[in-house]
């Protein structure tokens, strides 16, 4: 137990370390310095970080909208909740996206709805962030080579535009498909059951029949709620794209309409790799190096992409702690028992 502890520890403190050295490193990504970013960041005026602090709440309003929407009865305000704390956990702890599932299924269960109403909502929820990032990516580089400067369109960007093209029905028909999920499912279940042999450990699943009907709940509520999620997702998408094109206008850069589409492009497929807690370093690194690689001033690039992450990762982290410890003391109290094991429905 002591190795484990120590073992998780020693991951957290390199994930941490790794973090910070990337953040650290995002005006070299530009070819600048800190000391041209802070000035440029000192220059914006608490009037603007007002507006793009509206903006960014916009933006969780049209989110929260397509969350509503995978769990029928739920509302927008707790959908809200869902979205901040979950991200505040996910955004502070290495591999924290498992965390942030656990303390939403503790609140969903709260709640009064049901674990195959979870199960639902949660893959069906992740389908759709998946989704959404991939086709960020293959609007960009369609967007580069039919309305923007084709010189732009380098072959990797091109080749990941193709492969969202190609990924995006495959993963769609893998998630609809109750025949692909019994595959699938049926692969896992020997896969865990071999490997409780060699281990000489009791392991089993049963996600050979899980899979199938889980697939045809999610298929069911995306048929009944596309337009909602469709409508609230695309909007999601352009409220954070308007977000990051402010970020960069308020230090004072007035980039074309591609090298924002390229810039939110990146944003969306280094958030993919969980390389580290909300992807913060990474995400902020490649977004400054691909904003660079297309011209502009290199200072305010590196302090637009910082004033955008502070929105979209670091404001997450105290709204959603805050709203976190709220719930925890709220429903602790209300119950006389610990709010992670209770699935009594607390007054709202």
């Amino acid at each position: 137990m002591r190795r484990r502890t120590w073992g998780r520890m020693t991951v957290s403190v390199l994930l941490s370390a790794l973090a910070v050295s990337l953040v650290a490193l995002v005006p070299a990504a530009a070819g600048t310095t800190w000391t041209g970013v802070l000035v440029s960041l000192q220059a914006v005026s608490w009037l603007s970080l007002t507006l793009l602090t509206a903006l960014w709440l916009v933006g969780l309003g049209c989110y929260s909208t397509s969350l509503a929407a995978s769990l029928p009865g739920l509302s927008n305000r707790r959908a809200l909740v869902l979205s901040l704390t979950g991200s505040a956990v996910a955004n502070v702890l290495p591999v924290g996206g498992a965390a942030g599932i656990g303390l939403n299924y503790a609140m969903i269960r709260q709640w009064g709805f049901s674990r195959a109403g979870f199960a639902a909502y949660t893959t069906t929820t992740n389908v759709l962030a998946v989704l959404t990032k991939l086709m960020a990516v293959a609007v960009a580089a369609v967007a580069l080579g039919v309305f923007g400067d084709t010189d732009l369109l380098s072959p990797q960007m091109a080749g990941l535009g193709l492969l969202a093209l190609v990924v995006t029905p495959v993963l769609t028909a893998a998630v609809l498909s109750p025949h692909v999920g019994s595959g699938l499912g049926r692969l896992t279940d020997r896969l865990v059951a071999g490997a409780g042999r060699l281990l000489h450990r009791p392991w089993r699943s049963r996600l050979g029949v899980r899979l199938p009907d889980l697939s045809r709940t999610t298929g069911a509520l995306l048929r009944a709620e596309w337009p909602t999620m469709t409508l609230s997702s695309a909007a999601y998408v352009g409220g954070q794209a308007a977000l990051l094109w402010c970020c960069l206008r308020v230090v004072g850069l007035d980039l074309p309409a591609e090298a924002i589409v390229v810039g939110y492009a990146a944003d969306r497929l280094l958030t993919l790799l969980p390389i580290t807690p909300g992807g913060v370093g990474v995400v902020e690194a490649g977004m400054t190096a691909a904003l660079a690689a297309l011209g502009g001033p290199a200072d305010g690039i590196a302090a637009g992409v910082l004033l955008y992450r502070g929105f979209t990762y670091l404001l997450e982290i105290p709204v959603g702690g805050a709203l976190t410890a709220v719930w925890l003391l709220q429903n602790g109290a209300r119950n006389g028992r610990t709010p992670l094991t209770s699935e009594r429905e607390p007054v709202a």
